[in-house]
């Protein structure tokens, strides 16, 4: 964890107690959920073990994935945090996950004690970065070799056709590139 803040800028021993004394921990078994499709998001979420996915139901009944998250990552509803409105989307543990919380009332106090930790808002970029794996103007053996270069991880974690949905493709595509990329 305090490796990850510190990516983002210099802090002091003060600074990092400061933000560790705020944090809460929380244990989750495999599937509880953290923020259910209604709930507005509130907090940020540091995966210290495990992962997350994030997903929308469909009409028909399916799973959109919009975002794995594995260990190390930042997660969030970033639409129901910016606009303090209700979120469209499920965000749940897809194993048994370690998560540090932190609400947003402490992230805007910590911003008040010290300029470093605005540059903690790059979290938010990490949500945005994330789109790009939905990005329809590069093909999918581009998204996939996106994947195998920034988050190798999901790969290894998640079953094969959440990987396909958060990338935007049918298994069977994602399979194909899969084994080409092997050969």
């Amino acid at each position: 964890m305090i490796a990850s803040i510190k990516t983002y800028g210099n802090f002091s021993t003060k600074d990092l107690d400061e933000i560790t004394g705020r944090l809460k921990v929380l244990a989750l078994k495999k599937n509880n959920v953290v923020i259910k499709e209604g709930d507005t998001c509130r907090q940020f979420y540091f995966i210290n073990h495990g992962s997350l996915r994030q997903y929308m139901i469909q009409d028909d009944g399916t799973e959109a994935i919009l975002n794995l998250y594995v260990d190390h990552d930042w997660a969030f509803d970033y639409k129901s945090f910016m606009t303090q409105q209700p979120a469209a989307a499920i965000l749940l543990a897809a194993e048994d996950t370690e998560l540090f919380e932190l609400n947003a009332l402490d992230f805007h106090e910590l911003v008040k004690i010290s300029d470093g930790f605005f540059r903690l808002g790059k979290i938010f970029e990490q949500a945005i970065i994330n789109q790009d794996y939905q990005n329809n103007r590069i093909t999918p053996e581009e998204k996939y070799q996106l994947l195998l270069k920034k988050k190798p991880a999901i790969l290894q974690k998640f079953a094969l056709k959440w990987i396909a949905s958060y990338l935007g493709m049918a298994p069977e595509t994602l399979s194909r590139i899969r084994r080409r990329s092997i050969s």
